[in-house]
């Protein structure tokens, strides 16, 4: 083991590690709560919520870095000591009327 994780910095990590786990598994209930909204929003209006597509792919970049940190992938802590990811979806509007 590297004496980067030796003495207060591992075990700082080890509490940083605890706490996004928690996270992570709060997460799950906040992309149950998606899947469902856009289950129902599809169903009801034939196509997917655009703006819940855009924070759904967030969240899944966000759960992403998440356990690459808990995984020792990385250093970088997620969200709130970094920026929240943000979608690459581009959601265009339809101007013209059928």
């Amino acid at each position: 083991m590297s004496d980067q994780y030796e003495g207060k910095q591992g075990w700082t990590r080890v509490l940083f590690i605890a706490a996004f786990w928690l996270v992570f598994y709060l997460t799950q209930l906040v992309i149950a709560a998606v899947v469902i909204a856009q289950c129902l929003f599809t169903l009801i209006s034939g196509a997917p919520n655009s703006y819940l597509l855009k924070f759904g792919e967030s969240l899944s970049k966000y759960v992403q870095e998440i356990l690459r940190y808990v995984t020792f992938n990385t250093d970088q802590r997620p969200f709130p000591f970094s920026d929240f990811p943000t979608s690459d979806i581009v959601i265009t509007v339809d101007t013209t009327e059928a």
